[in-house]
């Protein structure tokens, strides 16, 4: 039985700082990466931990970017799934630094 998990906004974007922050002073302003394609789990089997998943998709790290830099030029707007994009950057790029 799951419970609500109330995330704050002002947790994340503080921690957001400060680990960017880290990031940028351990690599640089770039960050680089050698695997563009990973393996990505519907959210509804990926929640499920009962059950192990049985439905995969590839996802490509490049599409997630280039989707997020769309909205920061402003060439598209912000929408709610550009979270997923987001997480998908940020954990490639915290799993390049630390292997």
């Amino acid at each position: 039985m799951d419970a609500q998990v109330d995330i704050p906004v002002e947790t994340l974007r503080r921690a957001a700082d400060l680990l960017l922050s880290h990031l940028e002073d351990v690599e640089g302003p770039v960050v680089a990466v050698d695997k563009d394609f990973f393996w990505s789990i519907p959210a509804e089997q990926r929640a499920n931990i009962y059950a192990e998943p049985n439905e995969f998709t590839v996802s490509q790290l490049t599409e997630s970017l280039q989707n997020i830099d769309r909205i920061v030029q402003g060439s598209s707007a912000a929408t709610s799934y550009a979270l997923v994009w987001l997480a998908d950057v940020l954990r490639a790029a915290g799993e390049a630094v630390v292997q």
